[in-house]
Order: C-alpha cells, then sequence, then structure tokens
C-alpha cells in the first residue's frame, strides 16, 4: 500500500476504528513507548505483550486498495519467490509427514501452491486481490478464490495442513484466524506460517513509521505468537521458535529500544528478523 493509498485512507475518519482492549487476550493495553505519524498509533497488551495499530483503519476500507496495490504489479514470474516456495514446502513436508489437502491463506501469486502441487499436495488458496488471482492463473494454473477464510465455504476438518505467510500481521483479528484454522485442520493437522519479528525493529533502529503500517496491523516477537498459537488449540512443533520465546521471556526482551536489562550483543545473537511457525492441532 503505498503512502498515497494510505493518505486516501485517513482522509475520512468513519473509516478508523479504535481498539479498546487487546484483541488476543482481552487484556488491559497501554500506549507503546514508540508511535508512528497520525492518525494511526500503536498499543501494547499488559497482560501478552503484543503490539498492534489502534487507530487503525477498518477492515471494509482496506480490502478496496489491495486490488489497486498489486495491479500491475508483476510483470513476470519471479525465481527467487519459486526458490523461497520450495524451501517452504520441504519444511510442511518434514512436519506434515506426507502429503494431503493444503490451504494458503493469502497465497498471492500462488508460487507455494504451485510448489506444494508439485510436491504431491492436493492445493487450494485464498487471496484478497484479483489481479493476484489473474496472475495465479496464467502462470501456474491455480484456481484461487477472493474471499477470507471466514467467509470460504469449507466444511470443518476439511484441511491436513494451512498455511500462511507473511499473513497473520495484516488480519483484523488473528484471534478469530486462529481459530477457524483450527476448526478446518483435521485432527492433528499442521499449520505452517511467518511473519516479521518485532524485536528485528527495535534492533534496526527502526522508527514506527517504517513499520509498514497500516498494511502490518500486529507485531508479534517469538513469546507473543507461541503464546497466540497455544492459546487457540495448537502445539507448537519448531523447536527454533519455542527457544526464542523462552530466551525472550527469561531475558525481559521488549520491542522498543533500549528497552530490557539484557541488549547489546546478547540480543543482536538471538534475534532473527522474521518468525517461522509450525505447529500441530491438538
Amino acid at each position: 500500500m503505498t503512502e498515497k493509498m494510505s493518505a486516501q485512507l485517513y482522509s475520512e475518519p468513519q473509516r478508523m476504528e479504535t481498539l479498546e482492549k487487546c484483541p488476543l487476550c482481552d487484556g488491559l493495553i497501554w500506549i507503546a513507548p514508540l508511535q508512528p505519524d497520525p492518525p494511526c498509533g500503536l498499543m501494547q497488551c499488559s497482560a501478552c505483550g503484543i503490539v498492534f495499530v489502534s487507530p487503525r483503519p477498518r477492515a471494509d476500507a482496506v480490502k478496496p486498495r489491495y486490488d489497486e496495490y498489486y495491479d500491475n504489479k508483476f510483470g513476470t514470474s519471479n525465481p527467487r519467490q519459486e526458490r523461497r516456495s520450495q524451501r517452504h514446502v520441504r519444511r510442511l513436508n518434514r512436519y506434515a509427514g506426507k502429503p494431503g489437502r493444503l490451504l494458503e491463506i493469502g497465497c498471492g501469486e500462488g508460487y507455494f501452491l504451485k510448489a506444494a502441487r508439485e510436491s504431491g499436495w492436493h492445493v487450494d488458496g485464498l487471496e484478497s486481490s484479483q489481479p493476484r488471482i489473474q496472475r495465479a492463473k496464467e502462470w501456474f494454473g491455480l484456481e484461487l478464490q477472493c474471499t477470507d477464510i471466514h467467509s470460504a465455504a469449507f466444511q470443518p476438518g476439511t484441511f491436513d495442513a494451512i498455511a500462511m505467510f507473511q499473513w497473520i500481521e495484516r488480519t483484523h483479528d488473528p484471534r478469530a484466524l486462529l481459530r477457524r484454522v483450527n476448526e478446518l485442520l483435521k485432527p492433528g493437522g499442521v499449520i505452517v506460517m511467518s511473519t516479521p519479528n518485532v524485536l528485528a525493529h527495535a534492533l534496526k533502529g527502526r522508527d514506527a513509521n517504517r513499520w509498514h503500517i497500516p498494511r502490518h496491523l500486529f507485531f508479534f516477537s517469538p513469546k507473543t505468537l507461541t503464546r497466540a498459537v497455544e492459546r487457540e488449540g495448537f502445539e507448537v512443533l519448531r523447536k527454533t521458535l519455542k527457544f526464542y520465546a523462552a530466551l525472550e521471556e527469561k531475558l525481559n526482551w521488549e520491542p522498543w529500544p533500549d528497552c530490557g536489562p539484557f541488549k547489546g550483543v546478547t540480543r543482536e545473537l538471538w534475534t532473527p528478523f522474521g518468525l517461522y511457525l509450525a505447529a500441530r492441532k491438538k
């Protein structure tokens, strides 16, 4: 979403909303130490620690902008994206055991689904941008649905695995998203996802105006991502993420510059820039 598009969102106050409690745990919230330019703001939960945007654009104000943003953005397929998707599929196969039925939420042009299909998966995909759906059909022969996970007509227990890469931070309600994912998975089904690490924002000295607000609405750390997933009935499988979450808890790291008793070299050594999670439905 460009700066011009963001300004269009903000020009109408009725398109904004303010949250009064934590969207993940209903805890009390406070104003975060770092703030973007108005009219958006950053809040942090006093209970679970998640950082999120409030005030923020309403969901019905953001969705129409996706077609505009992604229209004619990519002329041809990207070999780098294809290689990254192949790595994601190898990870998925490691945790899922064998191919089955797979759903990707926010699948873009369909690179991951193409690689998963070649690995033996039966694939379905959801995407908000019609231009990206068209490119997925032209480039890879994929038939994607232009709908969200809550409106999609899937029965409970349909999928062996669900993937969402760089998506959970964009949704207006991560808790509802994870609950719906849990509902659609078979018992023992696997979820794989990735999201930026908010601790890395602080490490790199990024001010809040470089946090991709309002395209990104939630900012997870290893601890907050692990807790959010476990709260909705999943067992985290990826040991690396569990290690980072335990270290964050032990050393009291916060997503703000110069916060916490342990900084400097220690934090630089143990702060990944992206978070990759694999979890199983209990």
